[in-house]
């Protein structure tokens, strides 16, 4: 399969490194306003050609897919476009902060779920992974715990555009409850307050609650913190009435130290990319089994609405102080 890639920062990094190692996949050409990134990158990872302009690189014939890592106010034009040209679309999170776009596009290519998948690339982390294909075990689910800390909080030149912790950070764990949930959710109820940077008052939070329930009776809760100071923590736990499934942080190295004083351990890993760069890998080999099967992605534009739609709920309910209900 041929690919080409809109988007060279740090994501897009990160996904031509995995590509590269898959057997038929060849990245032939990208595409960034930056010039002499464009250049490093085609160097870098000896692919043929690049341009400057996104439409230049969706209207090669060449391209088969497209892997749209631009920044996120750029999504839902890159994805509208390259689907209107017939192309099998990759698109990093968020598809769009819009609801009623996300709902557009779906109403507007029916066969969408075999045309484009959404990078929620916690999904097919293997510890997640593994969770999820054995809730059976646990019996009647009742509670789901999430764990989602960042090491530091980012800019707030970033804060001011991204939509705030619930869209660019939460999101994700929003995704990840229905993922492992798989039932409609019906109520949520979020709270918050800034602990670490006064400058984001009155933008943004940086720690966060959030408790949602679910029709089938599971009740999920979200623990979110801009700042940790011992690395990157992602936990999870499913509860039900005959057991539980965990899913602990990975650490640099899994030894222990044991003294008269303590227990000393590694730290968590640093960051997202340390700690999902398999998770990236296996999404990216994901897409390529599906399209050439011609299925259905796993991850499509309808789970990004109902995560949107979780986010845009939890916004409301902290701004009002109050449980949303979501069937209103």
């Amino acid at each position: 399969m041929k690919i080409g890639l809109i988007g060279l920062g740090r994501i897009g990094q990160v996904h031509l490194e995995s590509l590269g190692a898959i057997d038929g996949v060849e990245v032939v050409c990208v595409s960034d306003i930056n010039e002499t990134l464009c250049q490093q990158t085609v160097n870098k990872f000896n692919i043929p050609t690049y341009t400057l302009t996104y439409e230049d690189l969706i209207s090669d014939p060449e391209v088969q897919a497209v892997w749209v890592c631009s920044p996120s106010n750029f999504h839902y034009t890159h994805v509208t476009s390259c689907l209107k040209k017939n192309k099998l679309v990759f698109c990093e999170k968020p598809l769009e902060i819009n609801s009623e776009k996300i709902q557009e596009l779906i109403d507007q290519f029916p066969d969408i779920d075999k045309r484009l998948m959404v990078g929620f690339n916690r999904r097919f982390d293997s510890n997640f992974s593994f969770v999820k294909s054995n809730t059976q075990k646990i019996g009647k689910p009742t509670i789901l715990k999430i764990t989602s800390r960042d090491p530091q909080p980012p800019p707030i030149e970033y804060i001011k555009t991204s939509g705030g912790i619930f869209m660019d950070m939460t999101i994700h764990d929003f995704d990840m409850a229905s993922f492992m949930v798989d039932a409609k959710p019906i109520s949520i109820y979020a709270t918050g307050g800034v602990n670490y940077n006064p400058a984001f008052t009155g933008i943004d939070i940086d720690t966060a609650l959030i408790t949602i329930k679910f029709e089938n009776g599971v009740i999920c809760n979200i623990d979110n913190s801009r700042k940790c100071t011992y690395g990157y923590d992602q936990r999870l736990e499913f509860l039900g009435d005959q057991g539980m499934l965990s899913a602990e942080n990975e650490k640099e190295h899994q030894a222990t130290f044991f003294s008269s004083t303590g227990l000393e351990s590694s730290l968590c890993k640093d960051f997202f990319i340390d700690r999902y760069i398999k998770a990236y890998s296996i999404e990216n080999q994901t897409f390529i089994q599906c399209a050439q099967k011609n299925i259905e992605f796993p991850v499509t534009a309808k789970d990004a609405l109902i995560a949107l739609q979780l986010a845009q709920a939890a916004n409301l309910s902290l701004k009002q102080n109050k449980v949303i209900h979501l069937n209103d």
